[in-house]
């Protein structure tokens, strides 16, 4: 290239290999298409909206983009196996001319006319050449491989598959309570109310034995105020004088305080 062009070799040079070299290509998307054949398709799909406005234009593109997926997958679901027949009847055909040698282990040395020698691991599922890998169905190396020791070609097609079991309940929204499910504690806690006062903290049982405590504390504040002889109003009582209290026969029923030591 660089004898024919020099500005061309300038150009790949100053480029990352893995945009234009298949040798440098993930196997993520197991894609080995290196022409712009999807832009050029994108292009035509918007042509009829690319003189619109500009919100028009958008509101198409948008909506071709979100059913685009859907179709396709609709598409693939009946496609699929038949284009996989197709390209393996293929390479089968190619197949022919390649020679396997087998080295243990699953692993395959596979020779070519031209003496080209590529390693074949059929439990990895890998070629020296990189195109299984990179296309997820067993090129024509691999093939040759396959065929030799009578696999089904088919069987060594990558399936994408999610881990685990296939997920069955829907994705609940962020505001969603779950509902029924013992497992699991629930990130909103139930309050708890008092069937008696209505109050929110504890609940009937409970509940005489904090309004004994509140009793108790006004008690306490009377004998203070009857043991003083002053009031509030500013009124007087004798000190040796007994001054009615709420909440003091509650408290003396038994014949003693509330939590005192009975003897």
């Amino acid at each position: 290239m660089k004898t024919e062009s020099l500005p061309s070799y300038n150009w790949f040079v100053g480029k990352d290999a893995k945009h234009w070299s298949r040798a440098f290509f993930k196997d993520i998307g197991l894609c080995d298409m290196l022409c712009n054949n999807m832009c050029e398709a994108f292009n035509a799909a918007i042509l009829a909206a690319r003189d619109k406005p500009i919100i028009t234009m958008m509101e198409m593109i948008r909506n071709y983009m979100m059913t685009r997926p859907a179709r396709k997958m609709a598409e693939l679901e009946k496609l699929f196996l038949i284009a996989c027949f197709k390209f393996v009847e293929k390479v089968k055909h190619k197949s022919g001319y390649y020679y396997p040698q087998y080295s243990g282990n699953f692993t395959y040395q596979v020779r070519a006319r031209r003496e080209e020698q590529f390693v074949i691991d059929i439990n990895d599922r890998t070629c020296g050449f990189n195109k299984w890998q990179l296309i997820g169905i067993p090129c024509v190396h691999g093939m040759t491989a396959l065929l030799s020791t009578n696999h089904n070609p088919m069987d060594f097609i990558h399936l994408r598959k999610q881990r685990g079991r296939p997920k069955k309940k829907r994705n609940l929204q962020s505001d969603e309570i779950i509902i029924g499910n013992t497992t699991k504690l629930r990130r909103n806690y139930v309050v708890v109310r008092c069937r008696k006062s209505g109050k929110v903290g504890h609940n009937r049982v409970t509940c005489d034995r904090r309004g004994r405590g509140t009793d108790s504390v006004a008690t306490t504040e009377g004998r203070s105020q009857s043991v003083g002889g002053t009031q509030a109003d500013g009124g007087s009582q004798p000190v040796g004088r007994s001054q009615s209290v709420p909440g003091l026969q509650a408290e003396h029923q038994d014949g003693q305080p509330r939590g005192g030591k009975r003897t």
